[in-house]
């Protein structure tokens, strides 16, 4: 038997099957790396997502968290308005002022740090009288609920805004409601 390969056909075989061999070497090596490659990508898609799920939740829980300071802010203004109409219409000499001031202090949680900011040597019957100026109530109503006259009210007022370094023409109203 004689058996005979021509060489062209040898070497053509042989090229093929070294092409064969190489595709299949660089398939071996270069699959893994575009599967995780792919992967990776899916990991961080994910990622992205569950970020902004996260960021949409605590979006969501900041409004929620504010939608409720603001209830709670407009609630406690509503007992401080209906705890002084009681107080001025209440025939009592003496008045506890306590729960005012602690509501008062719930609303402007700042205003008293401020206010001593901007006069150091300021007391605290002056920081009262200026809490009850901030929500705009007369000298009258100021008078009866501090159990003193209302000419007593207006030296509180002039000795307010001498500390306080305000001009005649400036309101006090107006520059006690700016401060935050």
């Amino acid at each position: 038997m004689d058996f005979r390969v021509n060489t062209d056909t040898w070497f053509v075989f042989c090229i093929l099957f070294i092409s064969a061999l190489a595709l299949c070497i660089i398939l071996y090596i270069t699959m893994p790396f575009f599967i995780r490659k792919r992967e990776v990508d899916r990991i961080k898609s994910r990622r992205k997502n569950t970020i902004f799920k996260y960021n949409e939740l605590d979006r969501k829980k900041t409004e929620f968290k504010v939608s409720i300071q603001e209830d709670n802010i407009k609630k406690l203004k509503i007992d401080i308005s209906d705890y002084i109409y009681q107080i001025t219409r209440s025939d009592s000499n003496s008045h506890s002022l306590v729960p005012f001031y602690s509501n008062f202090e719930k609303i402007y949680p700042n205003f008293s740090h401020s206010l001593k900011k901007l006069s150091p040597n300021i007391s605290a019957n002056e920081l009262k009288l200026c809490a009850l100026i901030r929500l705009n109530l007369n000298s009258k109503e100021i008078g009866e609920l501090l159990n003193i006259t209302q000419d007593s009210v207006n030296k509180a007022r002039y000795r307010l805004r001498k500390k306080l370094g305000l001009t005649p023409n400036e309101d006090i109203f107006t520059t006690l409601l700016n401060i935050k």
